[in-house]
């Protein structure tokens, strides 16, 4: 990813904080744009130099908290900082099923890109292409926990995180070709 000037991060900072400040003040299911601009204080067109939608804004913000998932599917999680995450959903988890049922799809590709960010910075061999292992490991990691929100089977985040870290790490090995 390239560099990005200071004041587009500046300004990309204040929309993402923005957004994410309206999802845990407000009860509403859809936070519009208008929303977003009056919180960060910027103008409609600037958002829209942007971000094509709000959806766009969430599927951003939701790479901070996906980061430590995205680590643990490429096989090199942290449980500590996945069960925070876990917690954090589930202390959400409201918003993460409304999430979920609304744009599943787009979380699975945006959680499939970080992984394969992850994986082509190590370098990783693999015995499939890139973006079909991504995807492979993305829906592993998601899976349970999507199932996990939807109340499907009792678990503690500690428990899930140290499944979805042990199985990363599984399934990023098998990935790779044979010694």
């Amino acid at each position: 990813m390239a560099k990005l000037d200071r004041r587009v991060a500046r300004t990309r900072s204040a929309l993402v904080a923005a957004f994410n400040h309206l999802m845990l003040v407000r009860r509403q299911r859809h936070i519009k744009v208008d929303d977003i601009v009056a919180e960060a204080d910027v103008g409609r067109s600037t958002f829209y130099e942007h971000f094509a939608s709000a959806d766009a804004l969430m599927l951003q913000a939701m790479r901070t908290p996906m980061a430590p998932l995205a680590d643990a599917a490429a096989g090199a999680g942290d449980l500590a900082r996945v069960t925070w995450v876990l917690e954090h959903f589930w202390e959400n988890r409201q918003r993460a099923r409304e999430l979920l049922g609304r744009m599943d799809a787009q979380v699975v590709r945006v959680l499939a890109e970080m992984v394969a960010e992850r994986l082509e910075a190590r370098g990783a061999a693999l015995t499939i292409p890139l973006p079909i292992a991504a995807r492979q490991l993305a829906d592993a990691a998601l899976g349970p926990v999507r199932s996990w929100l939807m109340a499907e089977a009792p678990c503690t985040p500690a428990v899930l995180a140290e499944a979805i870290c042990r199985a990363g790490t599984a399934l990023t090995s098998a990935l790779q070709p044979a010694e």
